[in-house]
């Protein structure tokens, strides 16, 4: 895994608008890590295929995944990262990643795989339970996402999630 900061947004706390972006120029880190990882079929992903819907459903579904496996692995939200792409080289396909956020490692990820369907389960009933309509913080927002939250599409992840979950 290779991670770099490149800048930082201001919001105003009353709006939550944003100020400004101020760039940045630190090294990247780099580490190797585990992670879950899985690439929807044509089918899951029927009518969510087109730019940008498709990556904003991808990056949603990530995000509460991400917000939900510490409920099921016993750590923290900062110790898991997350990686969503319309077309990943190596697995040719759209990929949602999440990655232990510890180099080597710490069983993060695997914990993820061994409670996967219940996981995928809870993450459904948040984006359900969710009273917002276009994505929030109590849902599909990040505190921690390196692309300012965007793009994000909630009503996509929903679908996709519970496709995934009716197929398994």
């Amino acid at each position: 895994m290779t991670e770099q900061v490149v800048g930082y947004q201001r919001r105003s706390i009353q709006t939550q608008r944003a100020m400004d972006l101020t760039p940045l120029e630190l090294p990247a880190t780099s580490f190797e890590t585990e992670a879950i990882w899985f690439c929807p079929s044509p089918d899951q992903l029927e009518g969510l295929e087109k730019l940008p819907l498709l990556l904003g459903s991808l990056h949603a579904a990530e995000h509460t995944l991400i917000a939900l496996l510490p409920l099921r692995a016993m750590c923290d939200r900062w110790d898991i990262g997350g990686l969503s792409t319309n077309l990943h080289a190596q697995t040719e396909r759209p990929t949602i990643f999440v990655y232990d956020g510890h180099a080597g490692g710490i069983g993060i990820s695997e914990r993820g795989y061994e409670v996967f369907e219940d996981w995928v389960a809870d993450t459904v009933r948040l984006l359900e339970g969710c009273p917002c309509d276009r994505g929030c913080p109590s849902c599909v927002q990040s505190p921690k996402c390196g692309n300012l939250n965007e793009p994000l599409n909630k009503a996509g992840a929903l679908k996709l999630l519970g496709r995934m979950l009716a197929s398994a």
